[in-house]
């Protein structure tokens, strides 16, 4: 159990926004948030920056909530942003938001009240919408039902929900709150700990949230994930192994890494026999045959090509976080937080 700085509260609620240089959205994330106080008065709000360079911070400030920052020589990830909002949190539920998204204050009624009913449950989520916008504000498209749920249904049990999220405070006290040394996978990983502790996960019906962000589908987009470590599951996987999850996080949440490691690998055994009995071309011909399938499956050579590109990059970088992490335990993160507002 991580301890917090909170204690028994009549605080239904509290949203946790993380960011880090967000002031072009920030304040409608935090207005989006509020606009649920008129039904739940003594709803929380907390910002916690990443040691933002811009107006972030200034923006945050000037509405009514509480401002936390994170020190710029802090190891800084989105993990660390929720782990640190969770330590000063006092609500029943936490919401998990991200600084460029807006939340529904309909939906957060309809989980708070889901919640209430159904102590079973350590989290719940909802439709994710996404809109894609350039660096300048400009809209260049977007995706619905980002996760694909099923809309015919009010309610759908699901092994993990994706960063932006609502949680049990008892939940997370027992299974433990997200593992801010995690630099991507945290919310797949706690997830996993709170079923291995027997809480049920669900979608609910309604739109949870719209989330800006960059376009997706681009190699821009796939390298700068790289850069940022958010292909790091090797880091994910010896955090796991500590308490022996694993191989149980390979399974759960990056099957398409474990694929492509496994046929990459069958393909390096294979070569040396081949080149032995001369049947290099056999070795070819199956690798064009296995590029057809994957463009017959995405429909188009654009995504085929950035599919195994993500599977590429994020096998290289699973490999190398793995090597290079260290696992330490939660309590090792700073908590020395600069208290802005």
């Amino acid at each position: 159990m991580v301890p917090t700085n909170s204690s028994p509260t009549d605080i239904p609620l509290t949203v946790v926004i993380i960011g880090r240089n967000e002031e072009q959205f920030i304040a409608q994330s935090v207005r989006s948030a509020l606009a649920v106080q008129p039904q739940l008065p003594s709803l929380e709000v907390i910002f916690v920056d990443s040691a933002s360079t811009d107006r972030s911070v200034e923006i945050a400030k000037e509405l009514p909530i509480r401002v936390l920052q994170l020190r710029p020589d802090w190891p800084l990830c989105v993990a660390a942003g929720r782990y640190t909002g969770f330590l000063h949190s006092r609500g029943q539920y936490i919401l998990f938001l991200d600084g460029d998204a807006e939340v529904e204050a309909e939906w957060l009624l309809r989980a708070v009240g889901f919640m209430d009913q159904h102590p079973d449950y350590g989290a719940v989520a909802g439709v994710l919408d996404e809109r894609y916008v350039t660096a300048e504000g400009a809209s260049v498209g977007g995706v619905n039902n980002v996760f694909g749920q099923d809309l015919s249904k009010p309610q759908i049990d699901c092994k993990a929900l994706g960063g932006i999220a609502m949680y049990r405070r008892a939940a997370l006290e027992q299974a433990g709150t997200v593992n801010p040394h995690l630099p991507t996978g945290e919310d797949d990983e706690l997830c996993m700990r709170l079923r291995n502790c027997g809480f049920k996960l669900a979608r609910i019906e309604g739109r949870m949230a719209i989330k800006y962000t960059e376009q997706r589908d681009t190699i821009h987009e796939v390298l700068r994930r790289s850069r940022t470590k958010m292909y790091d599951y090797g880091a994910v996987i010896r955090h796991a192994a500590v308490y022996g999850g694993g191989w149980q996080y390979c399974w759960d949440a990056i099957p398409y890494v474990v694929t492509f490691a496994a046929t990459l690998l069958l393909f390096l055994t294979a070569l040396p026999i081949a080149i032995y009995f001369q049947l290099v071309w056999s070795l070819g011909v199956l690798a064009l045959l296995l590029g057809f399938a994957v463009v017959i499956k995405k429909r188009s050579f654009h995504r085929a090509a950035l599919s195994v590109a993500v599977r590429a990059v994020s096998t290289f970088r699973t490999v190398v976080s793995f090597i290079r992490t260290k696992p330490q335990p939660i309590e090792a993160y700073p908590t020395d937080v600069i208290h802005v507002r």
